[in-house]
């Protein structure tokens, strides 16, 4: 099953990269720059594992210190505290799990388009056909992005709906069950 989400990442990927070089004037996004990283996300059962075989390969110093982050954004979500922060941030605003990360992650900021009445009247930014199209407010700032540069984000959810029904049936797993990318990291040293 990991070829399927695999295949999916790697078209997402794709994606991204040429929006990104077409935009590239337009995108504030960079090395560093955690906007959208100031998040409790969760993640479907195929990316979860992904997720744990990323911090497993992890040093153990690194690891330790992604679990310590873990644990108390556990703690903080439980606590429901505002400034939320995902758990696998680093203090210099990488990310520990950057070639595992969770296609959410590996879309924010970018044009997405969804359907009509699905994204939160704020935060959407265009209206295309019968769709709605959300980004990073620090993105496009000066034009609209073009049709290229949109990713029809309801129908990769669609397909990694698929992938995970997939995985979790062949693994034995609920998939509908989420995890949350604190408690993976909480459980770094388990992994």
């Amino acid at each position: 099953m990991g070829s399927e989400n695999d295949a999916l990442v790697a078209k997402v990927e794709a994606f991204t990269q040429t929006a990104f070089a077409s935009a590239r004037d337009q995108m504030a996004c960079r090395r560093g720059c955690d906007s959208c990283c100031l998040a409790w996300l969760t993640v479907d059962q195929v990316e979860a594992e992904q997720v744990r075989s990323a911090l497993a390969a992890l040093p153990a110093d690194v690891r330790a210190q992604v679990q310590a982050r873990g644990v108390l954004q556990l703690s903080r979500e439980a606590a429901n505290e505002p400034g939320p922060r995902c758990a696998m941030l680093h203090d210099d605003g990488s990310c520990a799990v950057y070639g595992a990360r969770p296609l959410v992650c590996r879309t924010q900021g970018y044009a997405l388009r969804y359907p009509a009445g699905f994204v939160p009247v704020a935060a959407v930014r265009l209206r295309i056909g019968t769709g709605e199209v959300t980004h990073c407010p620090l993105n496009f700032t000066t034009r609209a992005p073009t049709a290229a540069e949109v990713l029809d984000a309801e129908r990769v959810d669609q397909i990694l709906a698929v992938v995970n029904q997939r995985h979790s049936l062949a693994h034995g797993l609920d998939p509908a069950q989420r995890h949350g990318l604190s408690a993976l990291a909480a459980g770094a040293s388990r992994s």
